[in-house]
């Protein structure tokens, strides 16, 4: 298997590497000028190990780009500094995994494999919105690494209009898709609702009135971009 590693401190480069080159891996690294772009175009690499806290934005324009120009090869953060936000963001953004270091090399190889089994088109049940993202399984909404504090059914009406962002939703759809029919629905539910999101979302502009229709989300672009 073919690894390409992206990180600029030699040391852990290098500790990657041989521990990886002991195992049967070819391992080619690099740094944050990204020297070896023109082999990505060639999808030689099977996975990518980038470092999660390369300066400038170069670990978010690496992994852009990886995805853009191979995105067969299966992507690995590493993050030696900072807090969790910079993990959420790597995934949020297409990376694969996120491994926290120091840790040990077994744990790195069962991540590998854990990674190679899983078909690319593997989908998690995070929804990114801009800076929003949704945890549909645990009914959950983040800014950033901050929860929103919201109930269900709120949940339930900004995650119907997150899937169908840019598109206006009659208030007759919100009824049917988010509301139970045995559910005794008042004729101000669906405005009420919105009205809590957007105090809580503190931005009204990301849930949009459309006259005469209902509502439409619209996605800010993100802080972090």
């Amino acid at each position: 298997m073919n690894v390409l590693i992206i990180e600029d401190s030699n040391t852990l480069s290098q500790v990657l590497a041989k521990s990886l080159d002991s195992y049967g891996y070819k391992v080619t690294t690099d740094g944050s000028l990204f020297v070896n772009k023109r082999l990505v175009l060639k999808n030689i690499f099977d996975f990518a190990i980038i470092n999660t806290n390369l300066g400038k934005n170069r670990s978010m324009e690496i992994l852009n780009y990886i995805i853009e120009k191979s995105p067969e090869t299966k992507i690995l953060g590493v993050c030696n500094k900072g807090g969790w936000s910079e993990k959420v963001q790597f995934l949020n953004k297409g990376g694969d995994d996120v491994l926290s270091y120091p840790f040990p090399i077994q744990e790195l190889l069962a991540r590998i494999q854990s990674l190679v089994r899983r078909p690319k088109n593997y989908i998690d049940n995070n929804i990114s919105f801009g800076d929003l993202t949704l945890d549909s399984d645990k009914k959950c909404l983040y800014d950033g690494n901050k929860e929103i504090n919201i109930r269900k059914k709120e949940y339930d009406l900004f995650e119907y209009l997150v899937k169908n962002k840019d598109r206006p939703i009659s208030r007759c759809e919100l009824l049917d898709h988010v509301w139970d029919y045995r559910e005794y629905v008042g004729s101000n539910t669906i405005d009420v609702h919105v009205k809590r999101l957007r105090d809580k979302l503190q931005d009204k502009a990301i849930i949009q009135t459309v006259h005469g229709i209902g509502y439409r989300a619209k996605e800010k672009k993100s802080k972090a971009s």
